[in-house]
């Protein structure tokens, strides 16, 4: 017969120990994750101008105005006029004066449209060379 030792009752306590500390690192890794998805992570870089940019946070909600190559406070619809909306983690051009309005048809960008966008993570208005680009962590 043999006797049950102190070393023997601790191997189970220790197994049952370590499944619990693993469970507990897996959830809260589950936790972050989840958050950084549903927290609007990300971000998106405009570019205008003699390669001037403004990086925008996904989760903000910004109006951005391009007039001839600067920022401007409002839109006035006149010279080559870009208005930028950034809301609920996606951005898009809102109105363009530019000719054709390409970059309005292009739609709305973020991090689920990304891989089914002809241009990727890029929003493009060539005539005035302003484009709206999605960074994903804002790296």
């Amino acid at each position: 017969m043999e006797c049950e030792t102190t070393e023997n009752r601790r191997k189970p306590n220790l197994l049952l120990m370590g499944a619990a500390v693993l469970f507990v690192a897996l959830a809260v890794v589950f936790c972050l994750l989840l958050q950084s998805r549903t927290s609007g992570a990300g971000a998106f870089r405009i570019r205008f101008g003699d390669g001037q940019t403004i990086t925008v946070r996904a989760d903000e909600t910004r109006v951005i105005v391009i007039r001839d190559g600067k920022p401007a406070e409002e839109p006035t619809g006149e010279g080559e006029e870009n208005v930028i909306r950034i809301e609920n983690g996606t951005a898009w051009m809102e109105h363009a004066t530019c000719k054709n309005r390409e970059c309005v048809k292009q739609g709305r960008l973020n991090a689920d449209t990304v891989g089914t966008r002809p241009l990727g993570p890029w929003i493009i208005c060539a005539p005035h060379g302003v484009s709206i680009e999605y960074i994903g962590d804002g790296s």
